[in-house]
């Protein structure tokens, strides 16, 4: 479970700014207790708003960045400069590191990782663990350059980082960070930590609608009839729907395409490149079957059907589903149910969080969201954006946010002309 995100020098985050995931108290709603003195209480959903261009987005990119980075940079070499987006407007941060930092549980211990780069090198890396059982921080490693020395500085726990230490120190190079080379030397001690940021934490940028992932696992009849049931109950009356593979060249997104596109996209294709096609069902007068391709579908069903296969991973194995834009082309009724899935022990037993941003404040009337769980991102007029928590502001009513937020008491609203 993600507890704190931090992130400094990435696009419109100047500044350091950080997004907690921690509950006040045991009474918050949707707070799950951990076992952990590190994190004793944690959310299981979050959103964030703010205008357009504040930086919500941003967020998530940082979330995905780094994601990116612990599975790839061992493998990849010119993964640091594409991940590497300093903020642009200020001289001082334009060619300084970008530093993140997560703290998250994972296997019964709160583990605190961050790591600070630029396009040419990985500037520091750090990794502490505190287990639940021990109740007691401790060092897994740290990594500091010294340009005087053009060395690095290593210090790791010869206690809690057994194996070929030096091997995994001499063959991390200066653009690939540690837990990602270590991993993947087999370093047992990094299995944890690397298993959540590499696949624990999932983000989806823009919600396409489109669905390959949820379409691949159509042929699984446990699976797709939990798919059918999601559908049915947020009012999707869909008889059946099926994916099929076929050529790409055969596909309907293809043959769309105009005979320029296609001989550009010809040229870059593997050899027999293959492709799901979905076509969904529904009964006529009669009764009988009717079929309807997936692209003709309304661009909320084709949304909703993609956010499917996503959610359901995310439920099933605890991960942490971070979405920018979560409603866009949803219905709010569908909306809102989603958001209550991830409130819902019976729908989230293995304690799934769900973090998203969003435009539409009515969500934040639901039961299962308070005053912990509501995040502003705004971004001044030195462009550059802030983190700041609901819970900061003192309010009579217990549930004011709607209305205080459209009437811009808490900022991070479009400066409209009225």
């Amino acid at each position: 479970m993600l507890v704190e995100f931090s992130a400094q020098n990435h696009r419109s985050f100047r500044d350091k700014q950080s997004f907690l995931m921690t509950a006040s108290n045991s009474g918050t709603p949707n707070a799950v207790a951990t076992g952990n003195n590190g994190a004793p209480h944690v959310l299981q959903l979050a959103c964030l708003f703010g205008a357009n261009g504040s930086g919500k987005s941003g967020l998530v990119r940082s979330m995905k960045s780094v994601h990116s980075l612990v599975r790839d940079s061992f493998k990849n070499e010119e993964k640091l400069i594409e991940e590497y987006e300093p903020h642009l407007f200020h001289s001082k941060w334009r060619n300084a590191p970008t530093e993140f930092e997560v703290t998250f549980l994972h296997d019964d211990s709160l583990f605190q990782y961050g790591f600070a780069y630029d396009g040419e090198r990985i500037w520091e890396e750090w990794l502490f663990e505190r287990p639940s059982a021990t109740r007691k921080q401790r060092q897994i490693f740290t990594r500091e350059y010294d340009p005087k020395r053009d060395a690095y500085q290593w210090e790791t726990s010869a206690t809690h980082l057994k194996g070929e230490r030096q091997s995994w120190i001499a063959q991390t190079r200066k653009n690939a960070l540690f837990v990602s080379t270590a991993k993947q030397l087999n370093a047992e001690p990094l299995e944890r930590p690397f298993e959540w940021l590499s696949t624990g934490l999932r983000t989806i940028l823009v919600v396409e609608p489109i669905a390959p992932y949820t379409a691949s696992r159509l042929d699984d009849d446990d699976w797709k009839g939990r798919v059918m049931e999601f559908l049915a109950d947020a009012d999707l009356r869909l008889e059946d729907v099926e994916a099929e593979e076929r050529s790409f060249l055969e596909s309907p997104n293809f043959k769309n395409l105009s005979k320029k596109q296609q001989k550009q996209l010809k040229s870059i294709l593997p050899e027999g490149a293959r492709t799901l096609e979905v076509n969904t069902y529904r009964n006529d007068e009669t009764g009988a079957k009717t079929r309807l391709n997936f692209d003709d579908e309304s661009t909320g069903t084709r949304t909703l059907f993609a956010l499917i296969g996503p959610i359901m991973d995310s439920l099933d194995n605890g991960y942490t589903l971070v979405v920018d834009e979560l409603n866009t082309h949803l219905h709010p009724l569908a909306f809102r149910y989603i958001t209550r899935m991830f409130c819902s022990s019976n729908s989230n037993p293995h304690k799934a969080q769900i973090i998203f941003t969003t435009h539409d404040p009515t969500v934040t009337e639901e039961d299962c969201i308070g005053r912990d769980q509501i995040w502003l991102v705004e971004k001044g007029d030195d462009l550059a954006s802030r983190l700041v928590p609901f819970s900061d502001y003192k309010t009579r009513d217990e549930r004011p946010f709607r209305r205080g937020y459209m009437q811009g008491r808490f900022g991070a609203v479009p400066r409209v002309a009225g």
